[in-house]
């Protein structure tokens, strides 16, 4: 009978902390107009205190009734207004008590109660509306602070308020931006003269999968949004799929960063506004398009074959429904789909091209030679090694199966190059003494068999060691600071999405900071880490690098563990550097 008791009020508590709701400090408003009341009281309580506090509101203009909280309260279970006669102050009975004496035996008016369930969070400054004048009424805040107003603010608005429901179609809109204070960032425009923009809906199992969607944005003209490069065009990503503190994509962004992946997508944390409605915590990110400053390659001319040997950019996507090809891989469940981004539409002389390039890549990894250097001559080695490393470390088992971007710049000899990376989103789903594709929930492409090849283990080996002793020190440190400066704006966010995101970044913080270490020193009793980019002619510079100790004999390479000064020569080229 104990154990009984014991499981109830357990059950009990875990009840009342999932329906928890947060009055906070603050004025807020109520609008009378349709429930004519005399007098307008606000009531809320917890149910385990078995208190009731009554707060009389303020009549002002236009039947508007103002309330003041004096100090914020968290952990209630219900709110609701009245128009009660009971007096002000605690009343020393259940808040469930109360509700039914007002409407049950006194025969008072009262809204509906509201729950944080019921997704009707206060919002200090806003007005609560009530949906008609009938007893049990429900009702919504209308307007009041919808941001933290600790990051930018995007304020669009679609031509004639029109919902944004086709990932296909863009809507014309304005929009204007407030930097809210924000190092690097100015104000774009005003609420009254905003710019012109188009938007759409982006993504594939975010945009299906979650009410939080992500959006894609095409500017009338260029802008520097947030502080970052002059664009027309950038994406807003939701993040409502990542349950780490919105932490994967900027951790995998950054570490590609630091790993020196040619070109990485910026982003800026900002808050969205759309039509009037806060939609929380997003993520203004470049998107992955030719550029002189994103993928900087030749771009070829669609439908065309004046020279199809480039520029080409393309993604080894889990999706067959965008214009793609395909190609067989011998130990697989489905077939490599390569989606071509550019150019959009080919010609047949492009696309037997595309196809003999990847078919040939795959001849070349899956030889049973793994001496053989032939895959080198189709695909950079450091390229992919840097990506792959960025990957590893996340965890990505989705890595190399969908958002695999690589891309090649025209003529015969060049390589496709491995990047930019994309969407860490199934970050650490798996347990960190693994690699990505030993018990991956998607098909991997490429890479488990480029990992078979020496020479390419030789090159992990030297980008992991670099990044080591030089990056990872300071990783935590990022991991802590992007945590703070979301943390508020995660609390907003969380507010208007109960079922996604988190209201304790710090311990987010620590739990992305503990997978990471995990991962890392793992990799680390795998590759060493004494190894380094400088001092290998796996890349096949213009000179070859020679390597001095301080008494100027030559050697292969610094002598593992062994720490000191090193003379560095490639070409007229000398430096210095310690191990």
């Amino acid at each position: 009978m104990k154990q009984l008791k014991l499981t109830f009020v357990i059950a009990m508590l875990t009840h009342l902390l999932a329906n928890a709701v947060t009055v906070p400090k603050g004025t807020f408003y109520f609008d009378n107009s349709k429930t004519n009341w005399e007098q307008v009281r606000f009531l809320y309580g917890n149910l385990a205190e078995n208190v009731t506090h009554i707060i009389s509101l303020t009549p002002e203009a236009d039947n508007i009734f103002r309330l003041e909280t004096a100090a914020e309260a968290t952990g209630q279970t219900h709110y609701f207004f009245s128009n009660t006669t009971l007096p002000d102050g605690d009343w020393q009975q259940s808040v469930t008590t109360v509700k039914d004496l007002i409407a049950g035996e006194r025969g008072e008016m009262r809204t509906q109660t509201f729950k944080d369930a019921d997704n009707v969070t206060m919002r200090v400054g806003a007005t609560f509306t009530p949906s008609s004048g009938e007893l049990y009424t429900s009702g919504s805040w209308v307007g009041g602070q919808m941001t933290s107003c600790t990051l930018p603010a995007i304020y669009i608005n679609t031509e004639n308020n029109a919902p944004i429901t086709s990932k296909d179609e863009y809507l014309s809109a304005t929009f204007y931006v407030e930097a809210n204070g924000t190092e690097g960032c100015d104000d774009i425009a005003d609420k009254d003269a905003p710019l012109e923009m188009q938007i759409r809906g982006r993504g594939n199992y975010t945009w299906t999968g979650f009410d939080k969607k992500p959006y894609r944005i095409k500017l009338a003209s260029g802008q520097k949004m947030l502080g970052m490069n002059k664009s027309k065009h950038f994406v807003l990503l939701a993040g409502a799929d990542d349950d780490m503190g919105f932490l994967r994509n900027p951790v995998g962004f950054e570490l590609s960063r630091r790993l020196g992946v040619a070109w990485t997508p910026d982003w800026r944390p900002t808050e969205l506004i759309i039509n009037g409605e806060y939609l929380g915590l997003y993520f203004l990110t470049e998107n992955i398009r030719v550029d002189k400053d994103r993928v900087s390659i030749s771009e070829q001319d669609d439908n065309s074959d004046a020279d199809v040997t480039g520029g080409w950019l393309v993604e080894v996507d889990n999706y067959d429904t965008d214009p793609h090809i395909s190609v067989a891989m011998p130990d697989k469940n489905q077939d490599m789909w390569v989606t071509y981004h550019s150019p959009e539409i080919l010609s047949a002389g492009q696309e037997n091209y595309l196809q003999q390039q990847f078919e040939a890549i795959r001849d070349a990894i899956y030889t049973t030679d793994r001496t053989s250097t032939a895959w080198e001559a189709l695909v950079d080695i450091y390229a992919m090694a840097k990506v792959y490393v960025a990957r590893e470390i996340m965890q990505d088992e989705e890595g190399f199966h969908g958002s695999f971007y690589l891309y090649k710049d025209s003529g015969a000899a060049t390589r496709w190059m491995a990047g930019p990376v994309w969407d860490f989103g199934n970050a650490f789903r798996n347990p960190t003494t693994d690699f990505t594709w030993d018990r991956p929930n998607f098909e991997c492409f490429l890479i488990d068999q480029i990992y078979q090849f020496p020479r390419f283990r030789e090159a992990v080996r030297n980008v992991f060691g670099d990044f080591y002793r030089n990056q990872y020190p300071t990783l935590g440190t990022y991991v802590d600071d992007t945590a703070d400066l979301m943390a508020e704006a995660a609390t907003a966010d969380h507010e208007r999405w109960p079922q996604y995101g988190t209201a304790d970044m710090t311990g987010k913080a620590s739990e992305m900071k503990s997978k990471l270490n995990q991962k890392i020193a793992w990799l680390a009793e795998q590759w060493g880490t004494d190894g380094t980019m400088s001092l290998t002619g796996i890349s096949a510079p213009d000179a070859p690098t020679e390597v001095y100790d301080i008494m100027g004999r030559r050697i292969a390479r610094p002598q593992s563990g062994l720490r000191g000064i090193y003379i560095i020569r490639q070409g007229n080229k000398v430096t210095k550097r310690a191990f």
